[in-house]
């Protein structure tokens, strides 16, 4: 088959392969959307109750400083520095605002006395909610949380800390790489068992169509394999079935096309057996009147033998023709076998007025099946008397050329309307008047050449004659 024009086995191995990826990759999208929501969700969380459990100590410093009860700023800067230190908190920074924004406590020294303008400061500064947003801090994304410090109306200013999402990436990225191992685990076992499956129920499908592609190319040896008694099963039985009854239907084609050149001979089959049959007849009386004489006898009497000897000859080659036999291809003449063939259609051509001409090669040879090679060109040969009723020239040829061994048969005669040129060699067409011919003359010969492996074309223009070019592969003795 054409190969990429993909078979069914290819496309069900393509279709269940790509069907696992997409089906893998949504639920690994699911599940990794999923666990990012829940991890976002717990760090939210633990951020959130972070906030809660530093409001009231970070108030009660600031009132205490306020208060002048604590030395200022020094206890929230521990504090701060002591959170900041721990690595479970994952916090990126941490600082304490006043009411206008102005930090009074951060993990960064550098950062004290600066006043911060940006959205979450100040809609932290009118909420009296935790505020959140998302930012990007390094190579990694973090949220940043606003935390309101108030006590009843009273405003003390915002905490504020940022949290790490880099165990979140870490998270994930590992979540990925085990669904896409667990993906590639699901392709492994699935393309085994899309084999196996594809063994049990592609394979015999792939092999029926095979074999009906090679019987499409007219070679009926051929059986499918059948096993099991399902569907398909019964498939490969009926086509088996279909096969033999073709193969006897072909061979009785062939043989009625045999017969019917057979048909085509008689006249030349009758001169031939008429000549020697009449002086056989004279011979006898001769032998009546003078038979005492031994020298007339022995005269006579050869004369008769030699006269049966080509009646013999004739009935022979009738049978030739016309016998189913087996298929032996062996080394052959060509040109002697040309010879043969038209010596059993010598009269026939002579009497159409057609001069032949044997151009082929004396040393051409080829490894042919002598009545499948006499029976191709019988058929070519009467299709060119055929096609010359005023007479003309036939002409075969024979020779290699590019590893191949060319025969041409060329006719002067009426040629091939261009419309009937792609239908010659189907059986049964045919452009004689009902009776004259069956149709199967060149769809045999077609048959003949292709069970040779070669090929046939015709070059053909009206009332400028025809020419069959065989060409057959040349076989290298190993």
């Amino acid at each position: 088959m054409n190969k990429f024009r993909y078979s069914i086995k290819y496309k069900f191995i393509l279709f269940t392969t790509f069907a696992i990826i997409i089906f893998m990759s949504i639920i690994g999208y699911i599940a990794v959307i999923r666990e990012r929501n829940t991890l976002l969700f717990e760090i939210e969380r633990q951020g959130k109750l972070l906030g809660a459990t530093l409001a009231a100590p970070v108030i009660n410093d600031l009132v205490y400083e306020k208060l002048g009860l604590v030395e200022e700023g020094g206890l929230l800067d521990n504090y701060l520095m002591e959170l900041y230190n721990r690595k479970e908190a994952n916090l990126i920074y941490i600082a304490i605002l006043d009411e206008q924004g102005k930090v009074i406590s951060h993990n960064n020294i550098s950062e004290y006395g600066k006043k911060y303008t940006d959205p979450l400061t100040v809609a932290t500064a009118k909420s009296d909610q935790v505020m959140i947003k998302r930012i990007r801090s390094g190579e990694h994304e973090a949220l940043d949380f606003g935390i309101p410090l108030t006590i009843g109306k009273k405003r003390w200013g915002s905490l504020r800390y940022a949290i790490s999402l880099e165990k979140v990436e870490q998270e994930i990225s590992s979540t990925l790489k085990r669904i896409i191992a667990l993906t590639v685990g699901f392709l492994i076992i699935g393309f085994g068992i899309i084999l196996l499956l594809t063994k049990r129920f592609i394979g015999p499908i792939t092999e029926l169509v095979n074999t009906m592609e090679k019987a499409r190319g007219d070679f009926l040896d051929i059986k499918v394999k059948v096993q099991g008694n399902d569907e398909i099963a019964i498939l490969g039985q009926r086509f088996n079935s279909m096969i033999e009854r073709i193969k006897l239907t072909n061979e009785k084609l062939v043989q009625s096309e045999k017969l019917a050149s057979i048909g085509i001979l008689a006249a030349g089959v009758a001169h031939e057996i008429n000549n020697p049959l009449g002086g056989i007849f004279n011979c006898l009386e001769m032998l009546k009147k003078d038979g005492a004489n031994p020298e007339s006898r022995k005269k006579y009497l050869e004369l008769v033998e030699e006269g049966l000897e080509r009646i013999e000859n004739t009935v022979n080659k009738l049978l030739w023709i016309s016998r189913k036999g087996s298929h032996t291809p062996q080394d052959l003449n060509i040109r002697d076998n040309v010879e043969s063939v038209y010596a059993l259609l010598e009269y026939k051509i002579k009497k159409a007025k057609i001069l032949f001409q044997n151009e082929i090669d004396n040393h051409l040879h080829f490894r042919f099946d002598m009545h499948d090679l006499q029976q191709l060109f019988l058929n070519l040969f009467i299709n060119a008397i055929h096609a010359m009723p005023e007479g003309g020239v036939l002409t075969v040829k024979g020779y290699r050329a590019n590893n191949h061994v060319c025969l041409e048969v060329i006719d002067t005669g009426s040629g091939i309307p261009p419309e009937d040129r792609s239908k010659i060699f189907d059986p049964f067409f045919t452009t004689k008047p009902p009776g004259e011919g069956t149709g199967l003359g060149l769809w045999l010969t077609y048959e003949i050449v292709r069970t040779y492996g070669g090929e046939i074309n015709v070059l053909s223009e009206i009332g400028q004659g025809s020419n069959f070019i065989l060409r057959f592969p040349e076989i290298k003795n190993s």
